[in-house]
């Protein structure tokens, strides 16, 4: 499954950044996004995902690790979970990389990854329309939050 956006926000770069690594910011940014908790400062967190992906629900607890920073343009992570109730696992990584263009900043956003079990037998086309809804959905509510 592969997911990738550009999302214009009215911003500096430096502030996108900033707001990146605000952990409650991105819990309300993120759709589905229950709770985050920070671990390690900047580098673990853990998280709980909430989804309905056609017929199915899942709650998937997650551990969340950056796997590469280099400030204030590029942070690559990985998340991996496990829905006991239904066996979805669930292992991402994503790539934020932000620029900056015309006076305001362009944050590029690929997710990529792997569904198992009852979640993946949807099929490739419905997971992928899943996850590319959710970030745009997340492009609204970061441009709200970024620019508000």
């Amino acid at each position: 499954m592969r997911a990738a956006r550009e999302i214009a926000i009215a911003t500096t770069p430096a502030k996108l950044w900033n707001a990146s690594l605000d952990v409650p910011r991105m819990v309300e940014c993120m759709p589905g996004c229950a709770e985050a908790k920070e671990v390690a400062p900047q580098q673990r967190y853990t998280a709980r995902m909430i989804q309905k992906v056609g017929p199915i629900r899942l709650s998937v607890p997650l551990d969340v690790e950056i796997t590469s920073s280099e400030p204030p343009r590029r942070l690559a992570l990985q998340a991996k979970g496990r829905d006991p109730a239904i066996g979805a696992e669930i292992s991402m990584q994503v790539t934020l990389e932000i620029s900056s263009r015309e006076g305001a900043s362009v944050l590029a956003v690929v997710a990529e990854g792997r569904i198992l079990g009852t979640l993946g037998s949807l099929g490739h086309g419905v997971i992928e329309r899943k996850a590319g809804d959710m970030l745009d959905e997340f492009g609204v509510r970061l441009r709200k939050a970024a620019e508000g």
